[in-house]
């Protein structure tokens, strides 16, 4: 846009806020007041000569983007044409976008597979409906403030697609040149395969931080996604295994056929490949490919909306006349194809691109395992997760996809169920579309339970609607070992060696206090000593003679550790805590991750889950032992100016220890080394009671 929309209203949306600007659309952030929605508009760049017919193909795109509705695709709100200008409403994301997370360098394995396990389910789904993304790229990934994927902006391209053919003689090329898939680059028919392809250059720039190609300019890049062999993954990093780079090698093939056949197959071969277990999915026989096959075309005058960076759409659009070809551009062009048909042609090219050999391939030569094979009939239906409302995990929220119909005058009704003590809570009768997919309304439980604690599975049941008991077997199941809910229990709830409840006030969870007897939750006491021991490492810092400092270091130190220590030598040993440390919490904690880690039924999923809140306790354990140094430093010290320095440290360590730090500046504290802290195991936690919804076995 050439100026800004901020302020003025489309539609009954009101303008607030720039968001972004690309070379397909701007963004705004816009507010609905009569229903209290902040949402995100994409608004298209305005071209003259834009008719009432190409109007009408906006809004049957609009439609069309609308009707894909799925738990990992962001949902288009509506759409309008005001004053010349074509805008999409769509849902407003605050957790920002998986591009903002690959900045920050590599990701762990198991997160990227469970990121490409719900970003798959998207794109096979819209696939099936007929349609086709053309721009996968971290940036049209977003991730909210679960974590969780939604695969955004599908039709931008296409309308693009549609302002450039309309503005030039034989059309244009609309994408990002870092993501294109070869024949998109070279002006071939688009099938979902080049999403697949797309889709593999994200999950390579997750796995190694860098995407497979750079050159100075989009068509360079766009030129060696069509040539050049895939970078393998081993020569950046032996650590990968031969699987994993085999997988990517499929996944990024220059010849469509020899891709996996749907983004879920690669993605049930990357959670395969990662965890050490046999590559189920082989690669099919494919005819030898050549791009000399495709209707080539060498882009002779590039236009790009943007300044060239391969990282932004680009539109790419072909004139009718070539001002290089009255400058002698007949030889450069010559030159040029005859580059690329070498590339295309030497033996090593068309290795990489054949079905691998016995020595090279990316699957086992005897049958798939029998753990394989399970695993590829249990594909995922859906997924549960608990939230907060009032107290924490009181909410749960359910969303399906393809779900079979229920039987005749049945519905889907699902239940909150403990698998060991047979406990069973119905929390509502699903609606689902023609397609099999629904969502049931978030379920908060009237009396403020810790949802996740209580119940370790949910099973959906047909039978006839306002049921109070489940009937029949279980068509559809969800579950986390039951592990998980004993230990969520002694997080939240209660733990055996937290504080008593009568000793500890200001609990803002789910202690039993009509309990006689009763302690509080893991994390209440945790953080009741750790406030404790900030409080008193505030005091020794303002501190007026060396000998006060000495007691609040003391004490410090004695609330941390849990001890009763004379660390002073004055005859006392002081602990004004609840004398049962924090570090002694964190080592609990620690445990009780392990076990469930290595707990039956524990999955990739989970153990992701767990990673999160790992690495939280292991920043508070580091913390504690940095401000146990230092306040071991000032005790031995005689001098108060002497140590000025390691006080201030040591006050601040104590705010990080509580709260976390935002190192990397993005305005968030996440579950990364040097930013999360005990406030956010409280939140992180919750994240391990999250299930995939699986088909029960007949």
């Amino acid at each position: 846009m050439t100026s800004s929309l901020v302020g003025r209203t489309l539609g009954t949306y009101q303008i607030t806020d720039l968001l972004g600007q690309g070379g397909m659309a701007t963004v705004y952030k816009g507010y609905r007041a009569d229903i209290d929605r902040y949402v995100a508009i994409k608004v298209l760049p305005p071209h003259p000569g834009l008719d009432q017919g190409f109007i009408e193909r906006f809004k049957l795109e609009a439609r069309t983007i609308a009707r894909l509705q799925h738990p990992h695709i962001l949902p288009l709100y509506d759409y309008g044409v005001e004053d010349g200008i074509l805008y999409l409403v769509m849902a407003y994301i605050e957790g920002g976008s998986l591009g903002g997370r690959i900045k920050r360098g590599r990701m762990d394995p198991l997160m990227i597979g469970e990121t490409l396990r719900q970003v798959a389910s998207a794109l096979d789904y819209a696939h099936r409906q007929g349609v086709i993304h053309r721009d996968i790229k971290p940036d049209n990934i977003l991730l909210d403030k679960e974590g969780f994927a939604l695969l955004a902006d599908f039709g931008i391209v296409k309308l693009a697609e549609d302002v450039s053919n309309r503005l030039t003689v034989t059309g244009g090329m609309v994408g990002t040149p870092a993501y294109m898939a070869p024949e998109q680059g070279s002006g071939a028919p688009i099938t979902p395969s080049a999403d697949l392809y797309s889709l593999g250059v994200v999950v390579y720039e997750m796995l190694t931080g860098r995407q497979p190609y750079s050159a100075d300019t989009p068509m360079q890049v766009v030129i060696k996604h069509m040539t050049e062999p895939v970078p393998s993954l081993r020569t950046l990093d032996p650590g990968f295994s031969p699987d994993l780079d085999g997988v990517m090698q499929r996944a990024l093939s220059k010849n469509p056929e020899v891709r996996y056949p749907t983004a879920t197959a690669f993605a049930e071969d990357f959670n395969r490949a990662i965890q050490g277990r046999d590559v189920a999915v082989a690669p099919t026989a494919a005819a030898s490919f050549s791009l000399s096959t495709l209707p080539l075309t060498i882009p002779t005058q590039p236009v790009a909306t943007q300044p060239t960076n391969p990282l932004q759409p680009t539109v790419i659009l072909q004139q009718g006349t070539n001002p290089l070809l009255l400058l002698g551009g007949f030889a450069i062009i010559a030159v040029l194809l005859v580059v690329v048909v070498l590339l295309v042609t030497r033996p090593e090219s068309h290795e990489q691109d054949a079905p691998p050999t016995a020595t090279q391939s990316i699957a086992p030569t005897s049958p798939p395992t029998q753990a394989a094979t399970a695993a590829t009939a249990l594909p995922s239906f859906g997924r549960v997760s608990f939230s907060t409302t009032g107290s924490v995990g009181d909410t749960l929220t359910l969303q399906v996809e393809n779900l079979r119909p229920p039987q005749p005058g049945d519905v889907y009704i699902a239940w909150l169920k403990n698998t060991e003590s047979g406990d069973a809570l119905k929390i509502g009768e699903l609606t689902l579309d023609a397609l099999g997919s629904g969502v049931l309304p978030p379920f908060v439980d009237p009396e403020g339970h810790v949802l996740p604690a209580l119940y370790n599975a949910v099973t959906i049941t047909s039978q006839k609607a306002g049921g109070l008991t489940a009937v029949g077997n279980p068509l559809y199941r969800a579950s986390v070992p039951p592990q998980v809910s004993k230990m969520l229990a002694n997080f939240y709830v209660s733990d055996p060696n937290g504080i008593a409840v009568s000793a500890l006030s200001g609990s803002s969870y789910n202690a039993p206090v009509g309990q006689s007897g009763a302690t509080s939750s893991l994390i209440d006491s945790l953080l009741a000593e750790a406030k404790r021991a900030a409080e008193h490492i505030d005091l020794a810092q303002h501190a007026q003679s060396i000998g006060g400092m000495h007691v609040h270091n003391e004490h410090s130190v004695n609330i941390l550790m849990g001890t009763l220590n004379d660390y002073n030598a004055d005859g006392r040993s002081e602990n004004p805590g609840y004398q049962k440390g924090a570090a002694p919490y964190l080592t609990a904690m620690r445990d009780y991750l392990t076990q469930i880690a290595t707990a039956p039924g524990s999955d990739a999923a989970l153990q992701s889950s767990i990673e999160w809140v790992r690495v939280c306790v292991d920043n508070s354990q580091e913390r504690v032992d940095q401000i146990i140094g230092l306040e071991q430093v000032m005790l031995a010290a005689t001098d108060l100016t002497a140590i000025t320095q390691q006080a201030t440290d040591a006050t601040l360590l104590a705010g990080a220890l509580l709260k976390g730090v935002d190192a990397n500046g993005n305005g968030q504290v996440e579950p990364f080394e040097e930013e999360c802290g005990l406030e956010q195991i409280r939140d992180f936690a919750l994240l391990m009671s999250g299930m995939r919804v699986l088909e029960v076995p007949k």
